[in-house]
């Protein structure tokens, strides 16, 4: 979800009181305590007392110099220490909007910290930067988690305007500063399948309930993980080993993946003996799921019309592997 202009200032002022919570606190409570003492020492309401001293930490002091030492003391340690304060806040201050015009990493952890009911996710190498253009054109807020500050194509995403955090993705500090609390899901896809795993896990930690999904390039741990829990866990492996298969046997395998320890793939199927079926006969017949049909050059998407499928007909069919398999024999004969 995008935020609204006055939202994202009001996150980001948000962002800056926690950052300059010191030195405001310090400049407050000096404030309080050195009207207190004047205010009793002085004689004067308590309020003109908290604006002397106010005064009096700018170096722009509106009382003569006091006859009493500790009086005396405060005149010299209240410009010193309040001064400090300032310039600590305005050095910070200017270094932020330095990092806003060269783009660099506290900037971008502050860009970070206005985002809500957004997707994290952790890597930025080529799949990474194919699942984050897919998720920019479908417009979703997106938080990404890089290890390499030289990535080809970290400055692309950054000119995109979207908040590129270096750092381990395995670390719960850098998963924090990425807003995972209130992020909706996290996307694993480093080329490392233990930091993916350790990354979803301190995820689910952070934020129990969240959408994960993990790219994983061992076969044998994607089954065991997505079989002991719930999360989408997608094999390189799995991914392409259908798509070889397709071009030597002439199947069109369109995707693949793992859902709940199942191999789901979406397949495009020409229909020869499948006809004269309807698609209601054959979603029930094969338990199988269509959500494409394509007669005459017409598509129609979520198809479930009673009309009788044509030869020549395209169908695009969702189902596990072994289900997709029995449409094929039966559309083979």
């Amino acid at each position: 979800m995008t935020l609204p202009p006055v939202a994202k200032i009001v996150r980001f002022g948000f962002y800056l009181l926690r950052e300059f919570r010191w030195p405001l606190l310090v400049f407050s409570g000096l404030m309080i305590v050195g009207g207190g003492l004047f205010s009793h020492s002085l004689g004067m309401p308590f309020s003109k007392a908290c604006f002397t001293v106010f005064m009096l930490m700018l170096a722009q002091s509106t009382l003569d110099f006091p006859t009493q030492w500790y009086d005396q003391l405060l005149f010299f340690a209240l410009p010193v220490v309040g001064l400090g304060a300032v310039a600590n806040s305005v050095v910070r201050l200017g270094y932020l909007v330095f990092t806003s015009k060269r783009k660099l990493q506290e900037w971008w952890i502050m860009e970070a910290s206005a985002y809500r009911n957004h997707i994290v996710l952790c890597g930025l190498g080529r799949v990474g930067y194919r699942i984050a253009r897919e998720l920019l054109a479908l417009k979703e807020p997106v938080v990404v988690i890089e290890r390499n500050r030289e990535g080809v194509f970290v400055e692309e995403m950054q000119d995109a305007g979207v908040p590129v955090l270096f750092g381990e993705v395995r670390l719960k500090k850098n998963l924090e500063l990425a807003n995972i609390a209130v992020a909706r899901a996290i996307i694993c896809a480093t080329d490392d399948d233990l930091a993916n795993l350790d990354a979803a896990l301190t995820a689910q930690e952070i934020t129990p309930g969240i959408r994960i999904a993990i790219r994983m390039f061992d076969d044998m741990l994607a089954n065991r993980v997505a079989r002991s829990s719930k999360m989408t866990v997608i094999s390189s492996a799995q991914v392409s080993a259908p798509a070889f298969v397709a071009a030597a046997t002439g199947r069109s395998v369109l995707q693949s993946f793992q859902l709940d320890g199942q191999t789901i793939q979406v397949v495009d199927e020409t229909v020869d003996r499948l006809a004269p079926r309807t698609i209601p006969e054959l979603q029930k017949e094969f338990d199988v799921t269509i959500v494409l049909h394509k007669s005459a050059g017409i598509a129609d998407l979520n198809p479930n019309h009673d009309r009788p499928l044509l030869k020549g007909d395209i169908i695009v069919v969702v189902a596990p592997q072994e289900k997709i398999h029995r449409v094929e024999a039966a559309n083979r004969g």
